[in-house]
């Protein structure tokens, strides 16, 4: 069974939905370190989360790219049904 462009679109979306998903997470945290009121100790643990999360966010973005320019390359070549 071929792969269509309909179901490539629908891996992209998802995506980019997740990837999109990790930086507003990524923003909060980022938020919730700079309240003032917040215990150190906390706002350590959240460094810690932010710091393990950007590897994450970054390949997931360039996942993403690759995914297109694959999907690019495959409509360019004719190999996916429409």
């Amino acid at each position: 069974m071929a792969e269509t462009l309909e179901h490539r679109d629908k891996v992209q979306r998802s995506l980019e939905d997740i990837h999109r998903s990790l930086v507003a997470v990524s923003m909060k945290l980022a938020q919730l370190q700079l309240d003032d009121e917040i215990d150190p100790e906390l706002g350590n643990a959240l460094e810690e989360q932010m710091t393990a999360l950007a590897p994450v966010t970054d390949r997931l973005e360039s996942l993403e790219s690759e995914f297109q320019m694959e999907t690019n390359r495959l409509t360019n070549e004719g190999e996916l049904q429409g």
